[in-house]
């Protein structure tokens, strides 16, 4: 398995936040590999569309981000 870059938009006040972000998920990365868990691409896509048709998970991610 090799890693790849990859490039998302992010809605951001600034650039100093969107590159707190991109860091932020990279280290979330990191620490699952070191933990010998992959965060796949594949994974992934398959875990967000699951996240978004459960009702109950989906909801506790919409209020996260309305805060």
């Amino acid at each position: 398995m090799k890693v790849f870059p990859i490039t998302v938009n992010i809605y951001a006040e600034d650039e100093q936040e969107a590159q707190r972000a991109q860091k932020v998920l990279g280290q979330f990365v990191n620490d699952m590999g070191h933990m010998g868990i992959a965060v796949t691409g594949r994974k992934i896509a398959e875990a967000v569309p699951r996240w978004n048709a459960n009702n109950l998970v989906k909801q506790q991610i919409v209020n996260h981000f309305k805060k």
